[in-house]
């Protein structure tokens, strides 16, 4: 547990986790009365894309949690967890961005939009893009609780609006909290599996490649349309929507803190570990998002 200090212990980074003591947040407590949308008058267009496509992905988590369910069935300690804990904060996420979305950008159709959204989408949920072992899967689930984790922790740095900028405040210190479940469930398996640094690796490679290629793409091409009706979503569309994200994202994203947890289920030597993170989140500025 020692090799891990930094990512279960770093609080400035936020990787704490719920802080002891304070309650547990739901779209009740948010005090919706209070938002600004005055702040957000000169704010890019591109944090309507950021905020709208992340309540649809949030939305979605049932639909790729049953298959989870499966894979771990027999396990009644993770499917318990997933499916009493993990889920509902989840969906809750969703919700809570949604509700956000729909206070701020009013002329925005979110059931029709993520209705078309969720027919594309849900051709991915199947159990043929989980891992092939459950050590494997937990290490995929690090990558994607990471993700998550950075980027609400960069959307709350960001925002002018200060409901959007606690609200993805408490969604990351949730994230954080699943990740640590998923890395604890992961280092469990891995023992029982002896599963190899090569293999972890590869699996982690595959959820960065898929996060990065289909999820942000798929939730973009349908707010693109829904924003732009009758113009053509393609490539260069989309990579112009990556670099205007890319330019008001970069100065506010946690790099060495995304580094370290996607690092921590290769179980690095501590020299090799002081070594990488560094090298890694040089590297990660200059390649994401």
């Amino acid at each position: 547990m020692m090799a891990h200090r930094g990512v279960l212990e770093d609080h400035d980074a936020g990787l704490t986790g719920t802080r002891p003591g304070r309650q547990h947040w739901n779209v009740n407590t948010v005090d919706w009365a209070a938002i600004r949308c005055d702040l957000l008058s000169g704010a890019p267009d591109i944090l309507f894309y950021l905020v709208a496509a992340s309540s649809f992905l949030e939305a979605t988590t049932e639909h790729y949690t049953a298959n989870l369910v499966v894979q771990f069935r027999g396990d009644d300690e993770i499917t318990s967890w997933l499916e009493r804990s993990w889920l509902p904060e989840e969906l809750q996420h969703g919700r809570v961005l949604r509700r956000y979305v729909e206070a701020v950008w009013r002329d925005f159709p979110w059931d029709g939009v993520y209705d078309a959204f969720l027919t594309e989408f849900a051709a991915h949920c199947c159990s043929e893009e989980l891992e092939p072992t459950r050590c494997r899967e937990m290490a995929s689930r690090c990558v994607v609780e990471m993700g998550t984790a950075g980027y609400y922790t960069m959307l709350s740095r960001l925002s002018p609006e200060p409901v959007l900028a606690a609200v993805a405040r408490h969604i990351a210190d949730d994230e954080i909290r699943h990740y640590k479940h998923f890395l604890r469930y992961f280092h469990r398996y891995r023992q029982t599996e002896r599963t190899g640094r090569l293999a972890v690796g590869k699996a982690l490679s595959n959820r960065l490649r898929m996060i990065a290629n289909q999820d942000s793409a798929i939730a973009m091409k349908h707010l693109y349309h829904a924003r732009h009706p009758g113009e053509p979503f393609n490539r260069r569309v989309y990579k112009r929507l990556r670099h205007s994200s890319r330019q008001l994202i970069s100065p506010h994203f946690p790099y060495r803190m995304c580094v370290e947890m996607l690092l921590a289920p290769l179980g690095l030597p501590p020299r090799a570990r002081r070594i990488a993170v560094p090298i890694a989140a040089m590297l990660a500025r200059r390649l994401v998002p």
